[in-house]
């Protein structure tokens, strides 16, 4: 039997494994021709300035049991939210604005590892992930 990886090893595997789906993403608009860099720095600022703040307070509010159980209930909270709500704006038409899901995907990426970045350089002592 293996023995249980780090959370510094798992947290660095999930950047990788999920940085390689958003480069294909990037390649993928690449080819398309045109690339939203508009929306995708609005999402990735977004997700920065949303994700970030709220899990540096949780971290420092709840104790690691009960993150571990809200992140759960928000992780499925989020399967049941955003495919009810593609699927609504697919049947009903989307409004032009909406980016495609290459450049929600490369803009959410881009947003988390920013988040990452500043939680290791600003953010104080407390509020950072064990590692």
């Amino acid at each position: 039997m293996l023995p249980s990886p780090s959370p510094a090893t798992r947290q660095f595997l999930v950047f990788v494994f999920v940085g390689i789906y958003a480069l294909l993403s990037l390649l993928r608009l690449v080819e398309g021709g045109l690339i939203p860099w508009g929306p995708i720095v609005g999402i990735g600022v977004g997700i920065t300035l949303l994700a970030g703040p709220v899990v540096w307070v949780a971290r420092n509010r709840y104790p690691e049991q009960r993150r571990e159980r809200l992140a759960l209930v928000a992780f499925g909270i989020a399967m049941i939210v955003f495919p009810l709500t593609f699927g609504l704006l697919l049947a009903f038409g989307a409004p032009p604005f909406i980016p495609s899901s290459d450049a929600l995907i490369v803009g959410a990426y881009v947003g988390l590892l920013f988040a990452h970045i500043a939680e290791h350089t600003v953010v104080p002592e407390r509020l950072r992930a064990v590692n």
